[in-house]
């Protein structure tokens, strides 16, 4: 199987100095970074979500499938380096080995959310908690469809807030 660092042979590269933004929260680019060394702090809303230290990590892939603009900012936590794939949301449909890699990225994070759910469920079940609220929050989920095009998170107007 092909990695992401190999499919990026000969493609241009980047570097991101500490502190740099990569991408910003919103800001479509219609470019996806593979990172070659480094790391990198992904923010949504002001909140850090996850740091992203391992070569051939993809950054900005969400973007790329969806042809939207990034759900988080993408911040260098020190001196960086990346590969450029410019017109990101044409390379994902004409690049099948991409496409894949990309697929099975985003299915590996959808199992450790999904598994996550579950945990918190059966944790609350019996507790009148907006925890117990899981059924929900898994059933959406698993009903979601292609081509809904609603923004993500608690800043939709279809999320109750809790």
């Amino acid at each position: 199987m092909t990695s992401a660092l190999e499919l990026c042979h000969g493609l241009p590269v980047q570097q991101v100095a500490n502190g740099q933004t990569l991408l910003e929260e919103g800001v479509r680019t219609d470019r996806l970074y593979v990172l070659r060394t480094g790391s990198f702090a992904v923010v949504r809303h002001g909140v850090r979500v996850v740091r992203i230290g391992e070569p051939g990590a993809f950054l900005g892939e969400i973007s790329a499938v969806l042809g939207s603009g990034p759900s988080a900012s993408v911040v260098a936590t020190e001196d960086s380096s990346v590969h450029v794939i410019e017109q990101a949301e044409a390379a994902v449909q004409r690049d099948p080995a991409l496409t894949l890699l990309i697929a099975q990225l985003l299915a590996r994070r959808l199992q450790a959310v999904t598994a996550y759910l579950v945990d918190i469920r059966q944790q609350y079940a019996d507790t009148n908690t907006h925890l117990a609220l899981m059924d929900q929050v898994l059933a959406r989920l698993m009903e979601m469809q292609p081509g809904r095009g609603l923004p993500p998170g608690s800043e939709r107007a279809d999320v109750p807030d809790y």
